[in-house]
């Protein structure tokens, strides 16, 4: 599945915030990415949720890692996921406003 090593105590409880994160990463990518998936993108890193530009290129992504989880799940709870995710990939809610009126 990945590359990194939970310790068993820990491991239901990664794999069930992992997966609430892929959901929400998910629905914060799908307005802006014409295709989500969970990738691997480096083999350093692991898997990723990733979301895909109009064009096929890598628009955004936030690696599945047990370092990145939790501060996604913080991100969350915070009512900050998106900024979160828009800022880990140098975005901003105004640059992804100019992309959807170049596709249009």
């Amino acid at each position: 599945m990945d590359i990194f090593d939970i310790p068993a105590d820990e491991a239901e409880q990664f794999l069930k915030d992992r997966d609430f994160c892929i959901r929400e990463a998910t629905k914060v990518m799908e307005p802006y990415c014409e295709r989500v998936a969970v990738d691997c993108l480096d083999p350093d890193e692991g898997q990723a949720v990733v979301g895909y530009y109009h064009t096929g290129e890598v628009l955004m992504s936030v690696v599945l890692d047990p370092f990145e989880i939790p501060v996604m799940k913080v991100a969350y709870e915070r009512g900050k996921l998106k900024e979160y995710i828009l800022a880990a990939n140098g975005l901003t809610e105004d640059m992804m406003v100019e992309l959807s009126k170049k596709e249009s």
